[in-house]
C-alpha cells in the first residue's frame, strides 16, 4: 500500500563504534529515511557507510537539548528503542506520521531525557539468553518495520554489474 505524508528519520545517540554509525546510515538510505541525526559524536570514519554517507541526508548536533528543540520545533514524534519496562513491542506499534526512531549509546542506552521527551518507548522482543541485540542490527529492525508498515516510497530497482551474472 502506497502511504503519503509518513515521514520517517534517526536519531544516532552517542554512539561509539564507527561500524554501528556506518551501518545505520547504510541501512537508513537503503529505507529511504528521511534523514540521519548523529547527536553527541563530532567525528566518525565515513568509510564504515560504504558511501552511503554521501546520498544520505545527516544533520550533526551537539547536545540532546539542541536536538529535543529540533524535533519539537519540526513537529516530530519521538520514538525510542529502548528495553525499559515501558517499552512496547515493535511489531505491534504504530508509528506516527513524522517519526524520529531514536537509537541509544551501545551501553548507556537513550539518555533519560530523551526517554522522558519520547511519545513512545519500543522494543524488540528477545527470546534468546542475551541481553539486547547489537545498535546496527536494532535499528535496522527498527527502520523495515517502520517502511513495512509504512512505506511511502516506490522500490528503487537496482541492478548493479556485479549481479548480472545471476540474472
Amino acid at each position: 500500500m502506497y502511504k503519503k505524508n509518513k515521514i520517517l528519520s534517526i536519531a544516532i545517540i552517542n554512539l561509539e563504534n564507527d561500524m554501528n554509525v556506518g551501518g545505520i546510515i547504510r541501512t537508513a538510505n537503503a529505507a529511504g529515511v528521511n534523514e540521519v541525526f548523529i547527536v553527541g559524536r563530532k567525528k566518525w570514519k565515513k568509510g564504515a557507510s560504504t558511501g552511503a554517507h554521501r546520498k544520505t541526508k545527516i544533520i550533526n548536533m551537539r547536545t540532546t537539548d539542541e536536538f529535543l528543540d529540533y524535533a519539537k520545533e519540526n513537529n516530530y514524534s519521538i520514538v525510542s528503542l529502548e528495553i525499559t519496562e515501558k517499552s512496547e513491542n515493535i511489531f505491534h506499534f504504530n508509528y506516527p506520521d513524522k517519526t524520529i526512531i531514536v537509537i541509544g549509546n551501545e551501553g548507556k542506552g537513550i539518555p533519560e531525557k530523551i526517554i522522558l521527551n519520547s511519545l513512545s518507548i519500543i522494543k524488540i522482543p528477545q527470546y534468546g539468553e542475551i541481553e539486547c541485540l547489537n545498535a546496527a542490527i536494532s535499528a535496522g529492525i527498527a527502520i523495515f518495520d517502520w517502511v513495512r508498515k509504512n512505506q511511502t516510497k516506490k522500490e528503487n530497482k537496482i541492478i548493479d554489474n556485479k549481479f548480472k551474472n545471476f540474472i
